[in-house]
């Protein structure tokens, strides 16, 4: 965890604990980290065919057996509220229901499946098997969740997007908007647009393409050209030439709590608020892959693992 808030809010990482260290061999568990959300994180064990929920405010955990058609199976996941009250507020979610969600691209008869886990009645659901192929872009990127669906990258050169929709519990591809040779082959990511509509971003530096997907009266889906941002002027970005070195640039995550894209310039990581045109540095690493974010908030007098009282966000590599 690296924590980004800035004094009295930042909270030292050693605060989060996942619990991953088995006690009575004192070897840590082989894990993966699958998705962060509404202050859970989702973890893959990839020994015991288990996937992990954890609250690293509150110290909870639960191990999630997997269905049978995903044991042995690569997949990918995501973990969300299930509240329905009116008045909740996602981030202070501790004692909320939540749900899994699973997605394998070679399922029971390499059949595309998902299943979702509720923790209301503490069972997974029914297979729910896909007509359409399609092959996981597993790299560790996360889903995003835009109004109730869930959509993820298919793919790293190729720019389709696989969508879960939580209502119709269905599974089905969406096209990439039509791009240009010279954005062809940039980095990308989906992101929310505008009216809770999906949205596509692809980085061909300097500029940086947002695409939203609109769908008309007749249920038709087109994708329109909503954004283009010089991104030489964002305000805290390191210049691209520094001495006789060139900069890589790419995009590593959109933080869907606040419209933020996460960058990798050099071996740093930066988040950048795009209606403000400012970004701030989260840290320096030089094997910089995928970062997942992770925010939570608290009413006082909530029990929090470890300490006291406070807010928090930050992020997790």
């Amino acid at each position: 965890f690296t924590p980004i808030m800035d004094r009295p809010d930042r909270i030292p990482p050693s605060r989060f604990d996942l619990h991953l260290l088995d006690i009575d061999s004192h070897t840590m568990w082989m894990v993966e980290l699958l998705d962060c959300r509404h202050g859970r994180v989702l973890l893959m064990d990839t020994l015991w065919d288990e996937v992990i929920m954890c609250e690293p405010i509150t110290g909870e955990q639960r191990r999630l057996t997997v269905p049978p058609e995903f044991v042995r199976n690569r997949f990918t996941g995501a973990v969300l509220c299930a509240a329905i009250d009116h008045d909740h507020v996602h981030g202070s979610c501790h004692s909320s229901p939540f749900n899994v969600v699973l997605i394998s691209a070679l399922g029971g008869n390499n059949q595309p499946i998902a299943c979702v886990y509720s923790s209301e009645t503490g069972e997974w659901g029914d297979i729910i098997p896909s007509s359409v192929s399609f092959e996981l872009f597993y790299d560790h990127t996360p889903g995003l969740l835009v109004g109730n669906a869930l959509y993820w990258l298919l793919d790293s050169i190729g720019h389709d997007i696989l969508k879960f929709d939580l209502d119709k519990q269905s599974l089905a591809v969406i096209r990439g908007p039509p791009l240009t040779n010279d954005f062809r082959h940039g980095s990308h990511c989906i992101i929310q647009a505008g009216d809770c509509a999906i949205g596509f971003a692809i980085l061909s530096y300097p500029h940086l393409q947002m695409w939203q997907r609109n769908i008309n009266f007749h249920g038709v889906a087109t994708w329109v050209l909503w954004k283009t941002i010089d991104m030489r002027m964002i305000i805290g970005l390191p210049k691209q030439i520094q001495g006789k070195r060139t900069l890589m640039r790419r995009i590593l995550g959109y933080l869907e709590d606040s419209d933020e894209i996460l960058l990798s310039v050099g071996r740093g990581a930066y988040k950048v608020q795009l209606k403000s045109k400012k970004s701030k540095k989260l840290c320096e690493n030089s094997y910089l892959t995928r970062y997942h974010s992770f925010n939570s908030f608290y009413p006082p007098g909530t029990f929090i693992a470890g300490g006291c009282d406070g807010n928090d966000a930050c992020y997790t590599r």
